[in-house]
């Protein structure tokens, strides 16, 4: 039971980026999208749940939830839900919040689960090379996407002939986030000498490159920059910093330069308030929702049905986009000031707690800091945090590190 956790996690991350499309057996053309209920990610969720389960009465109720109690990380989620819990009270749809706050419940079990079963360095090993490799097979498909037309998977996005890739992601953003978080992630473990780089390795990185230069996503570009410096910034005497920086930075260049619709899409970020673009009315929404319900919000997942029915008429007749874009917004207006000191607690004593790690670890802590800081920058554009499975996910990893005893080794 004890070493299945160490395939069932790598499963469950490897299985999320098939989640969105909301297909199970999608056929290859374009097509409309097919809800069910049965998606791949909730497949490895409930495996993941139950193993979490099992495990938990095997190692003894009372014992696992007393050292659970003892982890700072445990109580930074707190703040959050109490928040949830308030902005029941005056939720403008009561039902749709208890539905989120039962959801945001499953996505705690789920880190909780693994912890669990992340007891050894290479359960983490191989959480990333599954994330890399499952980058990598995302990318082809986009790129695939990019060449021929055809939008496997279905809801692709052309926008005045440009066509905005997404392989099996709903939204093109959701596609730069995850391939950031590999690119930058893989990055940091080559950085670190955790991993060895090889031609099959940096020809995967450059296809993962491609993939998101595809996406025409200027937050996940954007994301991908800031990543880069700070990973040089923090490696000032790795001369092979250097070499990724120049050869990266050296891709980019050469993008821009040759393909007119990505520098196009790039020179649109510094156009001013226009390069908000469809997010210019949510946040003008999103900000009179907090004005009007700063202690409470709205009610957790109530942002575009109040946009649609109360605050309509902040909406331009023309546009349809309803869904905030933006996290930070999205909590504010959501669950009010309560919302945001929840997010700011988990964030900050979740970064606060990696950075504390001094033993092997160390590596590992820091690439888990890194997907974090990928998924909330890239959700300032896109509008998933919490919602996002990968962020728990990572939450779980690092209660891992911070819940095993310090005497015991990693390498059992």
């Amino acid at each position: 039971m004890k070493r299945w956790g160490g395939w069932i996690i790598p499963l469950f991350f490897a299985l999320v980026p098939w989640d969105i499309s909301k297909v199970l057996f999608p056929p290859y053309q374009s097509a409309p999208e097919t809800p069910t209920s049965l998606t791949f990610l909730r497949i490895g969720m409930i495996l993941l749940l139950a193993w979490g389960a099992a495990r938990f009465v095997q190692e003894g109720i009372g014992k696992t939830a007393k050292r659970l109690s003892q982890v700072p990380l445990i109580w930074a989620v707190i703040p959050l839900f109490l928040a949830v819990l308030v902005s029941l009270l005056s939720s403008v749809q009561p039902q749709t919040t208890l539905t989120e706050g039962l959801r945001l419940l499953l996505l705690l079990a789920s880190g909780v689960s693994i912890a669990l079963g992340a007891d050894r360095k290479a359960v983490f090993d191989r959480v990333f090379r599954v994330i890399f490799a499952m980058a990598t097979l995302t990318a082809i498909f986009g790129l695939i996407q990019y060449l021929s037309g055809n939008w496997i998977w279905g809801g692709g996005i052309n926008i005045s002939g440009v066509r905005r890739v997404n392989a099996s992601f709903i939204d093109p953003n959701l596609f730069a986030r995850y391939l950031d978080i590999s690119i930058l992630g893989s990055l940091l473990l080559f950085i670190r000498r955790e991993w060895t780089l090889s031609i099959r390795t940096a020809l995967a990185l450059f296809v993962q490159l491609a993939a998101l230069g595809v996406t025409f996503s200027r937050t996940g570009w954007l994301t991908l920059l800031i990543g880069i410096l700070i990973l040089a910034v923090s490696s000032l005497r790795n001369r092979r910093t250097h070499w990724s920086v120049l050869g990266l930075g050296g891709l980019g260049a050469v993008a821009l330069f040759l393909i007119p619709s990505i520098r196009l899409r790039f020179e649109t970020l510094f156009t001013g308030v226009g390069a908000l673009g469809q997010r210019e009315h949510l946040l003008k929404g999103g900000w009179a929702m907090f004005i009007e319900n700063p202690l409470t919000g709205v009610g957790l997942g109530n942002f575009q049905w109040a946009l649609e029915q109360p605050y309509h008429y902040l909406v331009p007749w023309s546009d349809a986009v309803t869904r905030s874009h933006t996290s930070l917004m999205t909590v504010a207006a959501e669950m009010g000031i309560l919302g945001i000191i929840g997010m700011l607690a988990f964030l900050i004593v979740l970064v606060s707690m990696n950075l504390r790690v001094l033993n092997q670890m160390n590596v590992f802590a820091q690439t888990i800091l890194m997907g974090v800081f990928v998924i909330w920058l890239s959700s300032q554009g896109e509008g998933r945090f919490f919602e996002d499975p990968m962020i728990w996910a990572f939450w779980g990893l690092s209660l891992a590190i911070q819940w095993k005893p310090w005497g015991e080794g990693w390498d059992g």
